[in-house]
């Protein structure tokens, strides 16, 4: 079950508590009353008393604005928020792509490196779509990069190069720590990725009203399957 928190100008003292579809998602919102002027220790107890109302109704995951700031309340009952490095390592070759588009550096002309402490899934995938594409491709791996570069060249053809620092590439995309430069890097792992001014958006007819941060609700949906990662309009600021 999925929670979603709002503050809210409404009366009362004690949050409405009810169940709702969220673009096709089951989810329970609780909305908390916080008239104007409220002092913060009193804020903080009614965003607590709506906290224990959704994990009361079994909820793990919750939803909220950007900008909220009380998630230490929601992690002392036993909420969290949703996690979003898997859902931003699936955008990673789109995302690739986009900022080449963005500086108007023709791909084939592009050089773009690959970074992580291990071939994950999501790294693969990428490499995968972008050895075709790019120019130059590199995967900077310990101890598995040329292994990956030879199977690329027996499945695509494409010449992929292993190990290197990345100086040279257009594009770094990183999933995970280490100390890989590009001109534009992308650090796509931990709780809050990096993705370099883009932001993936749903349709406009498709948000919801509420002001929900818009990257946990796509990776909700990604997660569902309701959503192709590489399809995903991308916007950058």
């Amino acid at each position: 079950m999925i929670g979603v928190l709002e503050l809210t100008e409404g009366k009362g003292r004690k949050p409405a508590v009810a169940q709702e579809r969220l673009l096709g998602l089951r989810c329970v919102r609780a909305a908390v009353p916080i008239p104007a002027r409220m002092g913060e220790g009193r804020v903080r107890r009614r965003v607590e008393k709506g906290a224990r109302a959704l994990e009361v109704a079994g909820a793990r995951r919750v939803l909220t604005r950007p900008d909220f700031p009380y998630w230490e309340e929601l992690r002392k009952n036993g909420l969290r928020p949703v996690e979003v490095e898997g859902f931003c390592q699936a955008l990673a070759a789109s995302l690739a792509l986009a900022e080449l588009g963005r500086r108007q550096i023709p791909p084939t002309r592009a050089a773009v490196t690959l970074s992580g402490p291990r071939v994950s899934r999501a790294l693969l995938r990428a490499a995968e779509v972008l050895c075709p594409q790019v120019r130059c491709l590199t995967v900077d791996v310990p101890g598995e990069g040329e292994r990956v570069a030879s199977w690329l060249w027996k499945e695509y053809g494409a010449a992929v190069f292993s190990g290197g620092d990345g100086r040279r590439a257009h594009v770094a995309l990183c999933f995970g720590p280490g100390e890989v430069r590009g001109e534009t890097v992308f650090s796509l792992y931990g709780p809050a990725p990096d993705l370099a001014g883009f932001a993936p958006v749903l349709p406009e007819e498709a948000r919801p009203a509420g002001g929900l941060d818009g990257l946990p609700l796509l990776s909700l949906l990604w997660e569902a399957g309701w959503l192709d990662a590489e399809k995903i309009q991308l916007s950058s600021t």
